[in-house]
C-alpha cells in the first residue's frame, strides 16, 4: 500500500525538516510512502534547501505561482497524489512512529471507513503537555459508534451531525483517508475552519475512525500558541460565518442540522457583536446583534440592544462619533 504524505509549508525552512523526516520514517515492509512538499510562496530558501537536502529520496517538491493559503496549498498536494492513502501533515508537525501502519491496517480491516484521525501528543518545549487532551476526550466520548476495540472507533453515520454540534476537536496532521474522498478538496476561498468545513462534508460521504493512541507530536510555539488562544468565533468570525454558510448549502441538510448550523451562526454572530462592542464600534456591533437575532439568541441580542443603546447615548462615546 502506498501513502502519499501532503505537507504545504510557507517560510518554515528551519522547521520542515522533522516533519519530512518524521513521514519517511514511516516506511515498512507492507507500506510505501511517498512525501509531496507544497511550497506556497516562501521566501527563506525552503524550495532550495529541500531540492538540496532530499536529492534521491521519494520526496517531490512543488511551488504554487501565488500564495494561496493553507487549503489551496494542500489542494495542490492532492492532485498531484500517487498513493492509495492520502495523510495530510503540517510543516512544524511530526509524526509518531507507526502511524501510518496503523492507519493502513485500519482501512485493511474497515474497507468502509474512508477517513480515521487520531491524537495528538502536545509538546512544548521538548515536555509533554496536557494542552488539547481533555477536549478531545470529552467529545469523543460523545461521538456516536458502531464498532470499537482497543485500538479503533468506528463511528456511525451520524457522526457529521456530530461534528457540526461540537465542532473539529481532532488535529489535521493525524488524518489519514483515501485518495478518492481527498480529491473532493477543501474550499480554498476558506483562510480559517477550512478543515472543520472539509471534515463536516466528508462525514456525509464516507463513514469516519479513530485511533485511540497518539499518531503526532504538535509543537507548541509562538505562532500556533497564539493562533489557538486567539482561535474563537469572534477573532475568525467572518470565516466561521462563511464556513457555516458554505455547510447550509450541502444538499439534502436534515432539519436538525439546518438548526445547529443556525444556532452557531448566531453565538458566532453574537460574540463577534461583542468584540465589535468592546473596542467602541457600536453601529457594527448593533448590526451584528440584529444578524444574529435573526437566527436565534432574541432574548440575549435583545439586551444586548439595549445595553448598545444606552452606551450610545454616554457623553463620551458621542464624542467618540
Amino acid at each position: 500500500m502506498k501513502i502519499s504524505v501532503v505537507i504545504p509549508t510557507y517560510n518554515r525552512r528551519h522547521q520542515i525538516g522533522g516533519a519530512i523526516d518524521s513521514a519517511l520514517s514511516q516506511v515498512c515492509e507492507t507500506l510505501e510512502v511517498e512525501v509531496i512538499v507544497v511550497d506556497d510562496g516562501s521566501s527563506d530558501g525552503t524550495v532550495a534547501w529541500l531540492d538540496t537536502a532530499y536529492a534521491g529520496q521519494p520526496v517531490r517538491i512543488l511551488s504554487n505561482a501565488r500564495g494561496k493559503g493553507p487549503a489551496g496549498a494542500r489542494n495542490t498536494g492532492i492532485l498531484a497524489v500517487q498513493g492509495e492513502l492520502v495523510a495530510l501533515l503540517d510543516s512544524d508537525d511530526q509524526f509518531l512512529p507507526g502511524h501510518l501502519a496503523a492507519a493502513a491496517r485500519l482501512f485493511r480491516k474497515h474497507p468502509d471507513v474512508g477517513l480515521v484521525f487520531g491524537r495528538a501528543q502536545y509538546e512544548q518545549d521538548g515536555v509533554v503537555v496536557d494542552y488539547m487532551g481533555p477536549n478531545f476526550d470529552r467529545k469523543l466520548a460523545l461521538a456516536p459508534r458502531t464498532d470499537e476495540d482497543e485500538e479503533t472507533i468506528i463511528f456511525t453515520p451520524a457522526y457529521s451531525s456530530h461534528l457540526l454540534e461540537y465542532g473539529c476537536y481532532f488535529n489535521l496532521s493525524s488524518v489519514v483517508m483515501r485518495a478518492e474522498f481527498a480529491r473532493s478538496l477543501m474550499t480554498e476561498s476558506l483562510r480559517i475552519a477550512e478543515d472543520f468545513e472539509f471534515w463536516v462534508r466528508l462525514s456525509r460521504q464516507t463513514t469516519f475512525a479513530c485511533l485511540k493512541n497518539a499518531q503526532i507530536r504538535y509543537q507548541l510555539h509562538g505562532d500556533n500558541i497564539s493562533f489557538e488562544a486567539a482561535a474563537s468565533a469572534a477573532d475568525h468570525a467572518p470565516y466561521l460565518i462563511k464556513a457555516y454558510e458554505t455547510m447550509l448549502g450541502y444538499s439534502g441538510l436534515s432539519r436538525t442540522d439546518q438548526d445547529t448550523i443556525h444556532r452557531h451562526l448566531a453565538q458566532t454572530l453574537f460574540d463577534w457583536a461583542y468584540r465589535c462592542r468592546l473596542h467602541g464600534r457600536l453601529g457594527e456591533a448593533m448590526a451584528l446583534h440584529v444578524r444574529s437575532a435573526r437566527l436565534g439568541l432574541r432574548r440575549r441580542n435583545l439586551m444586548a440592544v439595549v445595553k448598545l443603546a444606552v452606551q450610545g447615548l454616554l457623553p463620551s462615546n458621542r464624542n467618540r462619533h
